[in-house]
């Protein structure tokens, strides 16, 4: 055996081998999202905004919370504060847990269908090379993290379905559908291209038209029943974020749809450019190694190199029929974040050996590992504005604590109000996207928003709806800090409410 075969083989022993049961590659998501858990807890002086509107959020349980936004991440991120207490860790915990599934998730769902454990170990880590999981949703994002997660989830149980094809799978398949939803709505299009790429498979097309699915389809109406009735209820809620998609802003239909079409590419590239390039770069690493399989492909191939071409079909004719005109790359997270498993399936195929797969395996991991020191200084110090996690929470809480007490805060953000319950989980928070703003003022209040003295825009309606009138003294205008930049703050006012 020649010395690039005898490493070849070793390579792929090692890839092969397990710990604990577990494949090196799952030890090492797993010891890494513990790892960023802990670090993200520990730089973290207070939460960013998505994390602070999680923080308002759970003060209290409901079918929707509005904003335009799925409640799942808000549960499970309350059920998580109820067991292990409000604080930065239970966040990080929920966050990097959610996470851990979705690499999980894929590695498992590979396996199902019938790919090898290297190829499943290279879609799993390859994850790291899209930007919007890799870094964005470790930095920012709640619900998307959520949305995708349960794109996951539904993958995996509908590769295992597929696999044992009885009551059990059917009903799980119908579970992780609901919960790909209530974590995200756009994941609504990773459901239907999963549904549409299956019935486009002959040996799929048979399950998903027994009466399985009839289990699938009530397991799926008992999971997300109660939000749909609360979205019908609530339709302004539900909308009211729906201008970011831009619908028609031109006036014009041809030119609208020409713009979404564009923007939709664009998106696509910036969302799939780095896991394609380095599947690229590698398989031209390895040209020399490429072949040409006689063996026709196997059904989990096929049902793979489908997926994500349906997916765009699908995006692209919803833009095409709404005429939308913004597309952002993190929108496409449901419908693209299988291209890393696509590629790896790629490189197994055409090309002899596992060496290609392990290159691309490793790449992902060196990535995610530059993550973890780039994060940390971005939450302390920012880029070119200091982070809204080191506002200096603690100090300007006490200074209104200073001023009387309160039970409920109403506020034209949720990022200050949040991050108070850091200090007192008891407190309420409403702000311009919570339903029902009566329903949840418990006097005493806490009147607070940005800027100066005078109440802007969001506050003032918001106290029209509370039938709360603005005081002609008693109004507080000062500066919070930033903790790692003193030299920069922002201005907020508020007035108690007895």
């Amino acid at each position: 055996m020649s010395l690039t075969a005898q490493r070849s083989a070793t390579a792929a022993s090692t890839a092969d081998r397990k710990l604990f049961g577990l494949p090196l590659a799952a030890i090492f998501v797993l010891c890494y999202f513990a790892l960023q858990t802990i670090l993200v807890t520990v730089v973290s002086n207070g939460a960013g905004l998505d994390d602070a509107e999680q923080l308002a959020n759970i003060g209290y349980l409901d079918w929707g919370y509005g904003g335009s936004q799925p409640p799942l991440y808000t549960w499970i991120t309350n059920l998580a504060a109820s067991v292990l207490g409000t604080s930065m860790l239970t966040l990080q915990i929920v966050k990097f847990s959610i996470l851990a599934s979705l690499f999980l998730s894929v590695y498992g769902a590979i396996r199902l269908l019938g790919f090898s454990r290297i190829v499943a170990s290279a879609s799993m880590l390859g994850l790291f090379l899209i930007p919007q999981i890799g870094w964005e949703s470790q930095r920012a994002l709640t619900h998307s993290v959520a949305g995708t997660a349960g794109c996951g989830w539904a993958f995996l149980a509908f590769a295992w379905h597929m696999r044992t094809r009885n009551m059990a799978s059917a009903a799980a398949l119908g579970v992780a559908m609901a919960a790909a939803i209530l974590g995200k709505f756009n994941a609504s299009f990773f459901l239907i291209m999963l549904i549409v790429t299956g019935l486009l498979i002959p040996e799929y097309r048979r399950i998903l038209l027994s009466k399985l699915s009839f289990v699938t389809i009530l397991a799926f109406a008992v999971c997300f029943g109660p939000t749909a009735l609360w979205m019908f209820a609530h339709k302004s809620s539900v909308m009211a974020r729906a201008n970011k998609f831009e619908i028609g802003a031109s006036g014009n239909v041809l030119y609208d749809r020409l713009m979404g079409v564009e923007s939709l590419i664009e998106a696509a590239f910036l969302f799939a450019i780095l896991a394609l390039a380095i599947a690229g770069i590698i398989a031209i690493i390895h040209w020399k190694k490429k072949t040409a399989p006689s063996a026709p492909l196997t059904t989990g191939e096929k049902f793979l190199r489908l997926l994500i071409l349906v997916g765009l079909i699908i995006v692209l004719v919803g833009v095409v029929v709404t005429g939308a005109n913004n597309v952002k790359d993190r929108w496409l997270q449901p419908v693209l974040f299988l291209t890393p498993a696509l590629m790896a399936s790629l490189l197994a195929r055409y090309r002899t050996g596992n060496r290609a797969l392990i290159d691309y395996a490793a790449v992902s991991a060196v990535v995610a590992l530059i993550v973890p020191p780039v994060l940390s200084y971005y939450l302390t110090y920012g880029s070119n504005s200091p982070p809204y996690g080191q506002l200096d929470y603690r100090h300007f809480y006490e200074e209104v604590q200073a001023k009387g007490p309160f039970k409920t805060i109403l506020t034209d953000n949720a990022q200050i109000p949040g991050n108070f319950r850091l200090f007192d989980a008891s407190l309420h928070v409403v702000h311009p996207e919570t339903p029902d703003v009566r329903a949840h003022l418990t006097p005493p209040v806490l009147v607070l928003w940005f800027g100066g003295a005078t109440p802007n825009e969001r506050i003032a309606r918001l106290l029209q709806n509370a039938n709360i009138a603005v005081p002609q003294d008693g109004i507080v205008t000062t500066d919070i800090e930033y903790k790692t930049r003193p030299d920069k703050h922002i201005t907020v006012s508020y007035f108690l409410v007895p």
